[in-house]
């Protein structure tokens, strides 16, 4: 009963954001909805962050953890996605203390996808770093599957 309730409310929590997307600049997503207006429950099976580099930025991407593969296009046209690494802090800051992530790079997705999974990678290690830091800060488990 308690897994059906948590999972009710991460889907009403899914299905009420808007497409969510900015720039370091700008904290406001392109649908005027802002990243101060969201929040996120514990999930039972944590989320999954992904990363790629568009340009000379990089666009990050969270699902809710699940037991299956997501798909690329699932991936990045998620509607839980910002731009900027400073986009990604101010996303972060709306987990739960204590919340798991992970954070799935490409020696992970080559093993379990097994096929193209295009530009989906993680960024320089100094980027890298600068978050998983970010995350100790803020009391989130962070695991980087690289």
């Amino acid at each position: 009963m308690k897994k059906l309730q948590i999972l009710i409310v991460v889907s009403v929590i899914v299905i009420s954001f808007n497409f969510v997307k900015c720039s370091d600049e700008n904290s406001q997503a392109t649908n005027s909805t802002k990243l101060d207006t969201l929040s996120f429950s514990s999930s039972m099976k944590g989320w999954e962050l992904y990363s790629w580099p568009n340009g000379n930025v990089w666009n990050y991407s969270i699902l809710i953890g699940t037991n299956r593969l997501k798909t690329y296009d699932e991936v990045t046209t998620n509607k839980i996605a910002v731009i900027g690494k400073d986009s990604l802090k101010m996303l972060l800051n709306k987990f739960p203390v204590k919340e798991n992530i992970f954070w799935i790079g490409e020696g992970w997705l080559s093993k379990c996808w097994r096929v193209n999974y295009g530009n989906l990678s993680l960024p320089d290690s100094n980027t890298k770093n600068e978050i998983i830091n970010y995350c100790k800060q803020k009391e989130l488990v962070l695991v980087v599957n690289e």
